[in-house]
């Protein structure tokens, strides 16, 4: 408590009373939510406590400078617009200006006396006392006092007393403008949200499987919305439109334009040929006239074609595809053109590639070779590219190609949004179905027909060997339990949809009571007997189920997939 507020206490009754006024007027504006309300009680209870004929509270407009002026008077509370005081005129603009207490006994003799408000009001202003309302070095506003009551001035216990009211009015103004920023904040957040939202919706999914592909996407906006785009469209039973793209610009504008530009190229793809080139020269002139204030978009395109096994790239001042071959990365040639957007004229050609079972196909945008360290040092493509895996599956390739990168820049601020595009090609299925006979010599066809689906499926090398291995394991069971180790046929069935793995094997072996297949410990160390315990450490689900004239056995694993959260910031990403 401060020292005049404490010398009041030992006053007379009338001080007292106003020094309670202040602490109820304290108690009112810790509570106050509303900014109108609170104007209307700091008035009536500074006109309480000064004792005054009225008094005013002078806010400013940050846009013109003016002081709007909000007072006890009713006329001015009726007025349908407030009343305003130009910069620095009158005592209130003095005081404002100044950061000083102004306190005058007459302001119709004082120069700086705003006379046209008086005239406006009908008021004759006396004596006056003028507190700027200040939080530092700024300035809030100002608190005035006028013509006090049974007295001709102010002096200067109530000067201090304003001052401490003052006070007052400034922790609750600031409070207030606080909540109203905390309430733009979680406005702007929740449309930030939103927009993220709708855009996730035009961005393919992190998994898109067809016949003879696998698409795998991958996105870590720098934002919570984002310029980068990526899309994945089937062009019939055989061919595949994909493609990755940035839009220059960050934030809700580079989304809204990134939306467009996605939307046209959907109802553009029903006019998509036998050339790329001639499609995206076709596709630049439309979005060249819907983009707006200089905006552009770099973007590369993939056709692949499982007909002719051909891929058609066209880039658009994008990154050139990086190829996998089942040994090493490579950089793909293609001739680079313009980013869409800039000319309606410029041409676009695409170059041409085989597709070979086992390729891969990655595309990325420049938030990866631009993302710098803590030293201010660029990744650059030559990292990129030196930091890609080899041997790992397509959803593995991602997700340790995030990693390096993350590692690299090691908790600095992400500066662009960063997305990889991954066309793993498997070229046609395997046919679906082996039937042969349940025997020693048969097994190696049977880890062949398994070996080139779990290949086509997209597992990795060790985990292919698992599954081979596990299918062995199963016919071997087959073989010395079901048909005592005598020749049976076997069908195998492999399904490889809906982001699992299936095989399954039927026989025509005694029906086995599920029940009665235990899985042998470890710790038992003999021959065989293990063939159980195999299959349920390499699939997720094992199932028998006796039939009327054999067995059926059920091997269900998932496809590989990227870490659930790398596309929503697993590594480091916006906050």
């Amino acid at each position: 408590m401060s020292e005049p507020f404490c010398s009041l206490v030992m006053l007379s009754k009338g001080p007292v009373e106003r020094y309670q006024a202040l602490l109820d007027a304290a108690r009112f504006f810790s509570r106050a939510m509303d900014l109108t309300a609170l104007i209307d009680e700091i008035l009536r209870r500074a006109e309480e406590v000064m004792h005054a004929d009225a008094c005013s509270l002078l806010l400013p407009d940050a846009k013109t400078g003016e002081l709007i002026l909000h007072s006890t008077d009713p006329w001015i509370a009726n007025l349908p617009e407030p009343l305003r005081v130009p910069p620095g005129a009158g005592i209130a603009g003095a005081a404002f200006q100044s950061k000083q207490t102004i306190n005058v006994k007459d302001a119709r003799t004082d120069p700086r006396h705003y006379s046209n408000l008086g005239n406006d009001l009908g008021m004759v202003t006396r004596a006056m006392v003028t507190i700027p309302l200040l939080d530092g070095a700024s300035c809030l506003g100002v608190l005035q006092a006028l013509n006090p009551r049974e007295r001709e001035s102010f002096n200067a216990e109530d000067q201090e007393i304003l001052e401490g009211f003052g006070g007052l009015i400034v922790n609750a103004l600031l409070r207030l403008e606080a909540q109203r920023r905390e309430i733009e904040r979680a406005g702007a957040r929740q449309q930030l949200l939103l927009a993220r939202e709708i855009q996730d919706t035009f961005l393919p999914p992190t998994l898109s499987q067809f016949p003879f592909c696998q698409v795998y996407h991958s996105h870590l906006p720098a934002q919570m919305v984002s310029g980068d785009f990526g899309f994945v469209h089937a062009l019939g039973a055989n061919r595949l439109l994909l493609g990755l793209g940035d839009v220059c610009g960050k934030g809700i504008p580079a989304a809204l334009t990134m939306a467009r530009a996605t939307a046209i190229i959907e109802a553009m793809t029903h006019q998509l040929q036998a050339d790329l080139g001639e499609w995206v020269t076709k596709l630049n002139p439309l979005l060249t006239r819907e983009l707006k204030a200089g905006r552009f978009i770099s973007l590369v395109m993939l056709l692949a074609d499982a007909d002719e096994r051909t891929l058609q790239i066209c880039t658009a001042g994008q990154f050139p595809p990086l190829r996998f071959d089942g040994q090493e990365w490579k950089l793909s040639t293609a001739p680079n053109h313009l980013p869409l957007g800039i000319s309606p004229t410029a041409k676009y050609v695409a170059a041409r590639a085989d597709l070979c079972p086992g390729d891969s196909w990655l595309l990325f945008t420049d938030g990866f070779p631009e993302a710098r360290n803590r030293q201010g040092e660029d990744y650059t493509v030559e990292r990129f590219f030196a930091n890609l895996p080899v041997g790992l599956n397509a959803a593995q390739t991602l997700s340790a190609a995030f990693q390096a990168w993350d590692n690299y820049r090691d908790s600095s601020a992400q500066h662009d949004d960063a997305s990889l595009l991954l066309l793993d090609w498997r070229g046609q299925s395997p046919a679906p179905d082996l039937h042969t006979t349940c025997c020693p010599e048969s097994l190696m066809a049977v880890r062949h027909f398994v070996e080139k689906w779990a290949q086509f499926a997209g597992f990795g090398d060790i985990v292919v060997g698992q599954i081979v291995m596990a299918c062995d394991e199963a016919c071997t069971n087959i073989f010395r339990h079901g048909y005592r180790q005598k020749s049976g046929p076997v069908r195998f069935r492999v399904e490889s949809t809906n982001n699992a793995f299936v095989i399954q094997i039927t026989d025509e072996a005694p029906p086995v009571d599920g029940g009665d297949i235990r899985c042998r410990e470890l710790s038992d160390l003999r021959p065989g007997g293990l063939g159980t315990f195999v299959m349920k450490q390499v699939f997720d689900e094992v199932i028998y189920v006796p039939l009327e004239n054999g067995n059926s056995l059920t091997l269900r694993k998932a496809l590989p997939q990227i870490p659930v959260g790398l596309t929503q910031g697993s590594v480091k990403g916006p906050a």
